[in-house]
């Protein structure tokens, strides 16, 4: 289970940094917003089910042991799981902007950055994934 869980690091860190993958065959469109508001929302986590999972592996890998060699490995696996969920789930803060175009009409997006609002004015980017920037506010008028 180390060995595995190891050679999952190394691999996460062998990302590019190029053109998204799923951008293939995708249409872009960019187009201006103004932010009609913006709060802060919490995002939904998935930590009860990797503590749960982490835990399962844990009592698999040590079903060969007596029982206080599983629990000992549900213990060990509950807690990879739950720090293995937390490190790739990162913050759990994310914003909400509801904006206004006069291309696309109103709409919301959520994203875990968060965009300077002083021009009240962004450019927003949809393809595979949706993002917005900031903007000059003569983009808006």
């Amino acid at each position: 289970m180390k060995n595995s869980l190891l050679l999952l690091l190394l691999l996460s860190g062998c990302s590019s940094t190029g053109v998204d993958r799923r951008d293939q065959n995708v249409i872009t469109k960019e187009f201006y917003a103004s932010i009609e508001s913006i709060q802060q929302v919490q995002l939904a986590s998935h930590m009860k089910t990797g503590i749960v999972g982490g835990a399962a592996v844990g009592v698999i890998d040590e079903l060969d042991g007596n029982h206080e060699d599983m629990i000992a490995g549900a213990l060990a696996g509950a807690l990879v799981g739950g720090v293995f969920t937390a490190i790739l789930e990162g913050n759990n803060k994310a914003y909400q902007y509801n904006l206004k175009s006069s291309v696309e009409g109103e709409f919301t997006l959520i994203q875990k950055e968060k965009v300077d609002t002083n021009t009240g004015c962004v450019k927003v980017r949809v393809s595979s994934k949706t993002t917005i920037h900031n903007a000059l506010k003569e983009h808006c008028l």
